[in-house]
């Protein structure tokens, strides 16, 4: 079955149009299941909503229909589209750039926003389109820092009423990503996607805490530093650190302020390291208190924070477990380079 003919992947399961159910214009069986085909002209070229059906605690079909009815209050057509497995809105979002949408929304947390980004950035036109953010997932750090609304009603207002404004975006290259990783939020390695990914894995706790659950169980495994080569902007120098982190949005795992000068505009990351390595679960509690509090930009003995364009990590033996927007980027490689892209996506966000 030619490409051409199909709006994503799986689109028996996630292709509705604003107003009605389209009518297939084909009908086969892929890896043994029924999918319906619908040729791309079928759909209206307006909005293109790509939701995680389980955000929003399970009820993401729920908001899909909700927000799908609020744009058409508004004389808007909205085309849903249901992610159904990790990187599919990645590939929604390429499939809706391919068809000539020019609006793309990402509904869910900021991992459905991450492969939303991913998607639009990885087609070499992002920008020809505008992205909008609907928060509704189990971590939203990046709507945060945009001043986007958690209020559904209020953040599809927001698309509506604004016209969409450029803002930075990171790009992480590693052994697992020699191509790059787009993020917008940011990146880290040491405790940071240490809770992250620990946090990932709980089924049944969202949001804060889960966050405070993983951090709790990292207590308990006291993980030891990595031994780093660091290039910030061309100056080198060595350091012995439990945690690095490259931001472009202020907040990481639903509650920790690590970037509080950050701006999601001015061409910069925000980079923020501890000086020595924490080898006492007091001293990591103490920090992390800093980070909820946004404090350790005031801590100088203890903690670094400063601006980049460009951050190059090399470690001396160790692996890193390496995160971008909260999603895996490396559990096991020796090297990340990141670079600060500004102005490179078009993002619906207030004044």
């Amino acid at each position: 079955m030619p490409d051409r003919l199909s709006i994503c992947a799986y689109p028996s399961k996630i292709a509705e149009n604003g107003m009605q159910i389209m009518f297939p214009v084909a009908y086969f069986m892929f890896k043994r299941e029924p999918i319906l085909w619908y040729h791309p002209y079928m759909l209206e070229k307006d909005i293109l909503l790509i939701i995680n059906p389980n955000a929003s605690k399970g009820k993401g079909r729920k908001r899909a229909h909700d927000i799908r009815d609020l744009f058409k209050a508004k004389g808007r057509q909205c085309t849903v589209a249901y992610t159904n497995e990790p990187g599919h809105a990645e590939r929604l979002a390429a499939k809706g750039m391919q068809y000539g949408y020019r609006e793309i929304i990402a509904a869910g947390g900021d991992g459905t926003v991450n492969e939303v980004l991913n998607g639009i950035m990885k087609s070499g036109n992002a920008s020809s389109v505008a992205m909008g953010i609907i928060p509704i997932g189990r971590g939203n750090d990046f709507a945060w820092a945009a001043g986007i609304p958690r209020d559904m009603e209020k953040a599809v207002g927001l698309i509506l009423s604004r016209s969409a404004v450029p803002v930075d975006v990171g790009i992480a290259r590693g052994p697992e990503h020699p191509e790059g990783m787009y993020f917008l939020n940011g990146t880290g390695i040491g405790f940071e996607p240490m809770v992250n990914f620990r946090a990932s894995e709980y089924r049944h706790l969202n949001g804060m805490p889960s966050y405070i659950m993983a951090f709790m169980d990292i207590l308990r495994r006291f993980p030891d530093p990595y031994h780093l080569q660091v290039d910030i902007d061309d100056r080198e120098f060595s350091l012995d650190t439990q945690q690095f982190s490259v931001l472009n949005g202020r907040r990481m795992g639903s509650a920790f302020v690590l970037g509080p000068k950050a701006r999601i505009d001015d061409g910069y990351f925000d980079v923020m390291y501890v000086r020595k390595p924490v080898i006492t679960r007091s001293a990591l509690i103490s920090a992390v208190a800093c980070f909820l509090r946004g404090s350790h930009v005031e801590d100088t003995e203890r903690f670094v924070y400063m601006n980049a364009r460009k951050i190059r990590l090399q470690a001396s033996g160790d692996v890193m477990q390496i995160h971008c927007d909260g999603e895996e980027f490396s559990r096991s490689g020796r090297w990340v380079e990141c670079e600060i892209l500004p102005g490179a996506l078009r993002l619906y966000k207030p004044a």
